[in-house]
């Protein structure tokens, strides 16, 4: 019987960490928009959320596509409790964490 190498079994375990999504997104969140800041100034500024996930799994760095999409998704979550439409990223990815402002803007898929 052959035996993988324990850096096979862990370059198996990065691959299928980067296709992994842990956040699903509310149906509703699908037509909150992702905008500059500077695509905001006739919106109403609803709140902020500061939203995290883990960037790293078992000392395994996480892709940073895949974590910077999860934050977006859960901005969006929260932007349709709050009643929003549009979310602002309101600074970098640290450390599996980011802020968003929230707006309800006219004319997009108001709620």
């Amino acid at each position: 019987m052959r035996h993988f190498p324990v850096q096979a079994g862990l370059l198996l375990v990065c691959v299928s960490l980067g296709a992994c999504t842990w956040v699903k997104p509310e149906p509703d969140a699908a037509g909150i928009e992702l905008r500059q800041a500077n695509a905001v100034g006739d919106c109403q500024r609803l709140g902020q959320t500061t939203t995290s996930v883990r960037d790293r799994v078992a000392a395994i760095q996480r892709s940073p596509g895949r974590v910077e999409e999860e934050l977006e998704t859960l901005a969006r979550n929260s932007a349709v409790d709050l009643g929003g439409n549009v979310i602002v990223a309101d600074g970098p990815v640290r450390d599996g964490q980011r802020r968003f402002l929230i707006y309800r803007c006219p004319g997009q898929g108001a709620r």
